[in-house]
């Protein structure tokens, strides 16, 4: 028996040493572990263990927390300390926890633990679950605390170059999208399976659809015609595999809407950064319109010709008109002209009384035939003065003469046309010489133009006359006929200056003419440089500007 009971004395304490044993393994361990660890004995409110690192973590000597075992809870940061109480309360209860908090060093600075505590029982307590020791293993956190918050802020980093990034790829594909939708022309990319990456607003169109509806879709699908749609493939395919750019002069192309459109179309491979089998970029140019313009202008071409043709014959005609003109001009020349100025001669001289005497009612009748004579010579003057000028056939002697002489002698030689109707003839002059370059005849004949109508439609006993002015800012002569007779109204100075026009149908009967004189006298100052201006007041007159430029 005592044999027994030294062996198993000898065996408990083997097992005592082997306790030990461990027992000083584990408080090596724990010495030199980067890890707090201690021991509390809830019962007895004593610390049973802890180790060197508990006073580097917490700033606290080891003496002053087995003096209170709670005094660690006093170097946690405030926010923490309702956290870490309320699991400290939980772990007094029997639950394990896993809690991370900050602690303050005197330096004010800040390191982040992380304690994990478990709890023993007491067997023999009553009830049951009665906490005997709580073990506590704080690690310190703070450089994996500070990655993890380096790496959270290289992650926010990234995501925010990432999300910059695919904004300014979004931009960018809003901006192409925005650019490539001004051009008229089609424009596309397809993949090598055929679908489409990018389209722009008009090649989308020929679908019936926006760019955003097309995108992702082959021309099987949207192409109305499916042989148009294999011929697209096959196109594409070249382009793919032979690595080569196809320009098709024309084709047809059925658009969504069933009309046929002629377009020129040109695919070349386009090589992407990130794929190995290169995409096909399409551009379209719709010539439809182009091809009915050039048929019109081939029709317009043709017409054209025709015309010209027609156009040669009808100069030719013209020709053979204006030959055929020019001899009646002449003939009116020599055959009307001749016998007027026989008839002229013959009643300045019977007025002479040369051939015996006459009575008032035949010197009444002379002077009819006379002034009648006259006039019809005048109109015969002024067709061919006319038709000349429309032709460019008029010659002119060019040299310099007094404005002021020549209009004093033109008022001379039609004042007994004016006392004739007792009107008031009068000249008036700036001054007493202005020279101009020009045809002087041709000068006389636009004043006595001006004269004679001014005579013509002012009543008996009215009044007329001529101002000639010097206008040394624009270095022109500017000679004025005006009169007091019946004026000219809007409407009828639109017309004023067209030949063969009267203003008005009732002034025909009262005051005869085929209307060419201002028609002709307009002509006649444009040949000698000048410009012709009028004012009218109706019921008060009118006032016909002639200006010549001053000789320099």
């Amino acid at each position: 028996m005592e044999a027994m009971l030294e062996a198993r004395i000898t065996e408990l304490e083997a097992q005592v040493r082997a306790l030990n044993e461990q027992l000083e393994d584990f408080h090596r361990a724990f010495e030199h572990s980067d890890e707090a660890v201690w021991i509390y004995d809830v019962q007895k409110h004593s610390i049973r263990y802890v180790n060197a690192r508990f006073e580097r973590l917490f700033g606290l000597s080891s003496d002053l927390l087995r003096h209170d075992p709670l005094a660690f809870l006093k170097v946690v940061v405030a926010e923490d300390a309702p956290f870490l109480h309320a699991a400290f309360s939980r772990v007094m209860q029997g639950d394990p926890i896993d809690i991370e908090f900050r602690v303050s060093y005197p330096d004010s600075s800040v390191r982040w633990l992380r304690m994990r505590s478990a709890t023993t029982f007491d067997p023999q307590g009553e009830p049951a679950r009665i906490v005997n020791r709580i073990v506590n293993i704080v690690s310190d956190l703070t450089a994996l605390k500070a990655a993890q918050e380096a790496a959270n802020e290289l992650a926010q980093t990234l995501e925010a170059r990432i999300a910059e990034r695919v904004r300014a790829l979004q931009r960018s594909e809003r901006w192409l999208q925005q650019i490539i939708d001004l051009v008229p022309h089609l424009i596309y990319v397809k993949d090598g399976e055929g679908r489409y990456l990018l389209i722009n607003r008009s090649a989308a169109a020929t679908f019936g659809l926006t760019p955003e509806e097309v995108i992702g879709r082959r021309d099987v699908e949207l192409q109305p015609s499916p042989e148009m749609a294999a011929r697209f493939r096959a196109e594409d395919l070249q382009v793919i595999r032979e690595g080569v750019t196809i320009s098709i002069r024309e084709e047809q192309v059925k658009f969504h809407d069933g009309t046929m459109h002629t377009l020129q179309t040109i695919k070349q491979p386009l090589r992407l950064e990130d794929q190995d089998t290169p995409v096909v970029l399409g551009v379209g140019i719709d010539i439809t319109e182009l091809k009915q313009a050039e048929a019109a202008l081939k029709a317009v071409d043709a017409e054209l010709r025709r015309s010209h043709e027609e156009l040669q014959a009808a100069n030719v005609a013209l020709q053979n008109a204006a030959r055929m003109k020019d001899e009646f001009m002449a003939t009116i020349s020599h055959e009307l002209r001749t016998p007027l100025s026989s008839i002229l001669g013959l009643t300045e001289a019977l007025q002479t009384e040369i051939h015996g005497a006459l009575n008032a009612q035949q010197h009444r009748l002379l002077k009819l035939i006379q002034t009648s004579a006259r006039d019809l010579l005048l109109l015969i003057n002024n067709l061919i003065d006319f038709s000349r000028i429309e032709a460019g056939d008029i010659f002119l002697q060019i040299e310099t003469f007094d404005v002021v002489a020549l209009s004093k002698l033109a008022v001379t030689r039609i004042a007994p046309e004016a006392e004739n109707k007792r009107q008031a003839i009068q000249f008036a002059a700036s001054c007493d010489q202005l020279l101009v370059e020009g045809d002087q005849l041709r000068y006389i004949q636009i004043l006595l133009n001006l004269l004679s109508n001014a005579i013509k439609f002012t009543p008996e006993q009215g009044e007329l006359g001529v101002l000639v002015e010097n206008d040394a800012a624009s270095a022109t002569a500017r000679i004025t006929v005006w009169d007091h007779g019946i004026g000219i109204d809007e409407e009828g100075m639109a017309h004023l200056f067209r030949p063969f026009v009267q203003l008005d149908s009732s002034l025909r009967r009262r005051y005869p003419g085929v209307g060419l004189g201002l028609a002709l006298t307009k002509r006649l100052v444009e040949l000698l440089g000048g410009q012709i201006a009028v004012e009218s007041t109706p019921g008060q007159g009118s006032r016909f500007t002639v200006i010549l430029p001053l000789k320099a």
